[in-house]
């Protein structure tokens, strides 16, 4: 019977993933962990491609894919896009954010400003975040956050595509990122009052790629 059929492929991997995502929310809340459950998060934690689940199953819970919008003078709408995965964690769980830098082979651990007791492992480089993270997350996907993973991936692609670069783009970036983390709400400026001031604004400034980072880091007046 299809009840009884063991899971296999992805389904596998997700069970697996929630096996160990289990465990750890039981480890972060200081519950004891049976043997049996030590030598269940051992078994799956040997392997990378388990350590990839488990690493998703923790993102799902504990990470955050955003994007923030940022004045910034001098550039061409006074306003930036700023695409970042991070996952937050008491100091105590460090080893958990350094299983994300060894996987992902990108990004930095730092404490959290003003929380001297919560780490962060973040992404901010956008080229980085397409080729690392979102390749991750595209083999691996996520359950809970895919919408905000698929908005995420569309306006990173679309920023390597320069598409930001328009004020047709870029308003179109804008609002998909008002449509991720809860359609906007966590956010202290309206959409309408963004779109306002990008219809006044004028693009004054040149971006050049930067030759290592890919990222919009160096501006020429025009």
């Amino acid at each position: 019977m299809l009840g009884t059929q063991e899971a296999r492929g992805p389904e596998k991997g997700k069970i697996r993933a929630r096996k160990c995502g289990a465990i750890s929310r039981k480890l972060l809340a200081h519950k004891e962990v049976s043997n049996m459950e030590q030598r269940i998060a051992r078994k799956l934690l040997s392997k990378k491609r388990n350590l990839s689940w488990y690493l998703l199953g923790f993102a799902d819970a504990e990470g955050c894919f955003s994007v923030a919008l940022k004045r910034q003078k001098g550039t061409r709408f006074g306003v930036v896009l700023d695409p970042l995965f991070q996952v937050t964690q008491h100091k105590n769980n460090r080893i958990i954010l350094e299983k994300f830098l060894d996987v992902l082979s990108c990004g930095r651990i730092i404490e959290k400003p003003g929380q001297k007791d919560l780490l962060v492992y973040l992404v901010d480089n956008r080229r980085q975040l397409k080729e690392k993270v979102i390749n991750f997350f595209e083999r691996y996907p996520p359950i809970a956050k895919m919408h905000d993973f698929r908005i995420f991936r569309e306006i990173v692609l679309a920023m390597e595509n320069k598409e930001h670069h328009t004020i047709s783009g870029f308003k179109r970036l804008v609002k998909l990122a008002f449509e991720m983390n809860l359609a906007g709400k966590q956010r202290r400026r309206k959409l309408e009052d963004i779109m306002n001031e990008l219809e006044q604004a004028a693009p004054q400034r040149l971006y050049v790629e930067h030759p290592q980072t890919g990222d919009d880091k160096v501006r020429l007046s025009q």
